[in-house]
């Protein structure tokens, strides 16, 4: 398989729960990562060694610090050593060759809330002279403590890429998320700059929100799609957007969506700043005003409710992306006359050159729309924050049932528990539609 040799951002360990085995995926091949007792995040091959049940399906004992398989019980320690067979005595035990017991497990390290792993043949130290092929390169410039959004797409790698590297779909497929179709305009975007396997970068202007916007961007390849720019509004804006794209197999990706805090664009922005800025910045500072309490309210939702939010955003442009990468390998080129298409044409030249077909393909049959938005499986099934989040709506629901019921007993008596009741069918609809929200999506333009 063709594909450039690098360490493989994997997943985030802001939204893995360290205390279960989560399954991941990278180029059909399937792991299992947990962190250890002693803070290491762990990555295994799948497949327990002895009747090759998933360790994604296992559990961690953290009085013995090891990895259980749940089929037969076999334990193994952080470095893929079979510690324990439940089925053989201890000197039957030191008598099974070590080398058919040991579970597979391969170098992993976490940079920038971000989990990597090597799952090349080729030895890691192989790309110790190439910066760009290491973590710290891959995510250079990008903030150290990133809040972060994952999702499993229905679509392949390239058309994630592709995606994202596009940004005059904006207007129209998320209309009335991010601005509205009436922000549309010609877009100036520049012919990218051909960095060879590294990539390439552009420049652009739009519109989005009634704002123009105008930055750079680069595909920081195979994995990260970054953008630089800014809201060219009386005060400029900074505008910062920041994405892994996982090739997890042909018809799948997985999309990592790294959050840039306030503090973090201030710090690039000081960071690209002359002395007299900063001097301006500083008496600017000075005047500031206090957040509105709208500002507060947003900057400080729950986690699992943002992400609510970056599913719907998500689910606006799923069916297009789907259906779309289905009909291309059917049909002629793409026809792309618009200046806003030239990054489409280098990424589609870029992958020709550094990536073999069965990167991309064979795709998968379509799916029905409701695999297509299957959230529970795509998002909230490897999001500790999502399922901590639902435990609670849960808890909410059956409270306000309860309440409800009470209520009702004595609805003919006083005009107390009539409003009570009102107020707990209110709460508990919207409760039930919230913790739907995390299962399953759908959009309609």
């Amino acid at each position: 398989m063709k594909f450039p040799r690098t360490w493989v951002p994997l997943a985030s360990t802001h939204e893995l729960d360290p205390d279960r085995p989560t399954p991941v995926e990278f180029l059909g091949q399937k792991f299992a990562t947990y962190r250890d007792n002693d803070g290491n995040w762990v990555v295994f091959d799948d497949a327990c060694p002895h009747r090759l049940a998933p360790f994604s399906e296992g559990r961690v004992d953290r009085e013995t610090n090891r990895l259980q398989c749940s089929y037969h019980g076999w334990e193994f320690n952080s470095e893929g050593k079979c510690t324990g067979i439940p089925q053989m005595t201890k000197e039957m035990q030191e008598q099974v060759p070590a080398k058919r017991s040991c579970a597979t497990t391969y170098p992993a390290q976490v940079v920038k809330n971000i989990l990597f792993v090597w799952p090349w043949e080729e030895d890691c130290l192989s790309v110790l002279d190439n910066p760009n092929a290491l973590p710290e390169g891959i995510l250079k410039g990008l903030p150290e403590d990133s809040p972060t959004y994952t999702r499993d797409l229905p679509y392949g790698w390239d058309t994630l890429v592709e995606n994202l590297i596009d940004p005059s779909h904006v207007p129209f497929a998320h209309h009335g998320m991010q601005g509205k179709r009436t922000d549309a305009i010609p877009i100036n975007m520049t012919v990218p700059v051909d960095k060879g396997e590294e990539g390439f970068s552009f420049e652009w202007d739009d519109r989005t929100m009634g704002m123009i916007r105008s930055g750079s961007g680069e595909f920081r390849a195979p994995y990260l799609v970054n953008y630089d720019a800014k809201f060219l509004t009386e005060t400029p804006r900074p505008f910062r957007l920041s994405a892994l794209c996982i090739p997890t197999k042909p018809g799948w990706s997985r999309g990592i969506i790294m959050t840039w805090k306030t503090e973090d664009n201030e710090r690039a922005d000081k960071e690209s700043m002359s002395q007299t800025e900063l001097e301006l910045l500083a008496k600017q500072k000075k005047k500031k005003k206090k957040k509105s309490l709208m500002a507060k309210v947003f900057t400080n939702l729950p986690v699992w409710l943002s992400h609510q939010l970056s599913n719907k955003f998500l689910d606006s442009d799923m069916a297009f992306l789907h259906f779309q990468e289905q009909e291309r390998g059917k049909r002629a080129d793409y026809f792309m006359p618009a200046p806003s298409d030239r990054c489409i044409s280098a990424l589609r030249k870029w992958i020709s050159i550094y990536t073999s077909d069965d990167v991309l393909g064979p795709l998968p049959p379509p799916l029905p729309r409701s695999a297509m938005f299957d959230r529970w499986t795509q998002h909230t099934s490897h999001c500790k924050h999502c399922q901590q989040g639902l435990v609670t709506l849960q808890k909410i629901r059956r409270s306000s049932y309860a309440t409800l019921a009470l209520s009702v007993l004595g609805i003919n008596k006083h005009w107390v528990p009539k409003i009570t009741a009102l107020l707990s069918l209110g709460v508990w609809r919207i409760v039930s539609k919230l913790e739907n929200s995390f299962r399953v999506g759908e959009f309609k333009h």
